[in-house]
């Protein structure tokens, strides 16, 4: 219990010496604990050979801000687009929720600025690092919901996440690939993409997934990522561009072929 005690006061003196106020500030909220946000700006990999809890990085804060944003944008997206299906709207809030999404959002409190991370991963750019800004991103609005509720966290929202809606749902980079090749097979080849996890490598804080899609029980691509969403992305797009490839040259093939002429029937006079 002194332990952790002690975690309480550090927490609390290292971000006030840290930030100055400063993140507060940016946010536009001032908060009543604010041992809260320091705990949602410690990454796991600021614990690596200390002697503290693993539960003390801000992984259970993101859990927590993951779900507030995402019930806020469904409320968000159902307001603002009255006439959209369900179907409609599901994409564009994964799009809006998306890790890339938090992670641009983040640079607008220069979140990188604050975030505690581990030396090793510090060196290998982790500062710079979507997953890592985007986990911290989710861990504030968490901080922010259990210090002030859910108004103050759509407030923030409002404020800095809603207003980009536009511009994250028009980017390229939210196509949902894996939606895209369902819809591709089961429209062309009436089958369902397999995803197989091949790989997992790197260190707990850096992984690296490996996943292969599998259509007719044939392998098509393998994709990487940090996580298995992004790997799964990533093998879809590439499968799409193979498969696509593969009707067009048969629709090619198909429209080369010469004719056969069929033999012209007569119908005899009486």
């Amino acid at each position: 219990m002194e332990d952790q005690n002690l975690l309480h006061k550090i927490l609390k003196l290292w971000f006030r010496q840290k930030s100055g106020d400063g993140l507060e500030a940016k946010l536009g909220y001032r908060f009543r604990d604010p041992e809260l946000l320091a705990h949602a700006l410690v990454h796991r990999s600021f614990l690596v050979g200390k002697d503290v809890p693993y539960a003390s990085n801000n992984e259970r804060l993101e859990f927590l801000g993951d779900s507030v944003l995402n019930m806020l944008t469904t409320e968000y997206l159902y307001r603002t687009y009255p006439s959209d299906p369900e179907g409609e709207l599901s994409k564009r809030k994964s799009a809006i929720v998306s890790g890339h999404a938090c992670a641009q959002s983040s640079k607008e409190w220069d979140l990188s600025e604050y975030v505690k991370i581990g030396k090793s991963e510090a060196k290998m750019g982790g500062r710079g690092k979507e997953s890592i800004l985007a986990d911290a991103y989710e861990a504030v609005l968490g901080a922010v919901y259990l210090d002030g509720g859910l108004e103050e966290v759509r407030a923030i929202l409002n404020k800095f996440h809603f207003p980009r809606v536009q511009e994250i749902i028009s980017a390229t980079d939210f196509v949902n690939y894996k939606s895209e090749l369902l819809e591709f097979c089961q429209g062309k080849l009436r089958c369902s993409p397999e995803y197989v996890i091949v790989g997992e490598e790197g260190p707990e804080h850096q992984k690296v997934f490996t996943v292969e899609v599998v259509v007719n029980g044939k392998s098509y691509a393998r994709g990487q990522g940090p996580n298995k969403k992004k790997a799964e992305q990533e093998a879809s797009r590439l499968s799409l561009e193979t498969l696509k490839a593969e009707a067009a040259e048969a629709e090619a093939k198909k429209a080369a072929a010469p004719k056969v002429k069929q033999p012209a029937h007569h119908i005899g006079l009486p």
